[in-house]
């Protein structure tokens, strides 16, 4: 089931789940020892879902679906898409042409890069490959004129909610460490 909670909603959650303790919606509750307790929770909340959206399976996320027009080709033969501000992964993409999803690749220093400037090298309608980095996605093969966008699913973050299936609350310690 998708959840979509505020941080007060999430506040009270993570008490709950991770800190082991309920809700306090009926009294009020001081510490005089100046820590602040609300924002260390805050804090790891937010290191917790910045990670989810990063690393988890994608079952464990609420995708978001965008549907952008798709631009002519760029001079590299890829159709580039800017990606709206806040996606964290690109979990997705595929277009009418495509036999398939493509193969979604982050890391710039990649050896499937340099292979999409040549003709003889480029990915193919059977193996399409998509390069997402700083907010842009590289498609290739490139749309073609009569092309369409048949997904393009996202983890995107957004200001204020938080939106992850609720699957995501059995890993919550899996997600709470760096490593």
């Amino acid at each position: 089931m998708k959840l979509t909670l505020d941080l007060s909603e999430m506040l009270d959650l993570w008490r709950l789940h991770y800190a082991g303790s309920p809700p306090l919606a009926d009294a009020v509750f001081r510490r005089n020892d100046g820590i602040d307790s609300t924002a260390v929770y805050i804090a790891a909340i937010n290191r917790w879902y910045s990670r989810l959206l990063r690393e988890a399976p994608a079952s464990m996320l609420a995708p978001c679906r965008l549907d952008l027009p798709l631009p002519p080709p760029s001079a590299d033969a890829s159709t580039v898409l800017s990606l709206p501000a806040g996606t964290v992964r690109v979990l997705e993409v595929r277009l009418a042409s495509w036999l398939r999803p493509a193969e979604v690749i982050t890391d710039p220093s990649s050896p499937q890069l340099p292979l999409q400037l040549h003709r003889f090298t480029r990915a193919t309608s059977a193996s399409p490959v998509a390069f997402f980095s700083g907010g842009e996605l590289r498609l290739y093969p490139a749309a073609t004129a009569a092309d369409r966008l048949l997904s393009l699913d996202c983890a995107v973050c957004a200001d204020g909610l938080y939106e992850f299936d609720d699957s995501a609350l059995a890993c919550l310690h899996n997600y709470t460490c760096e490593s």
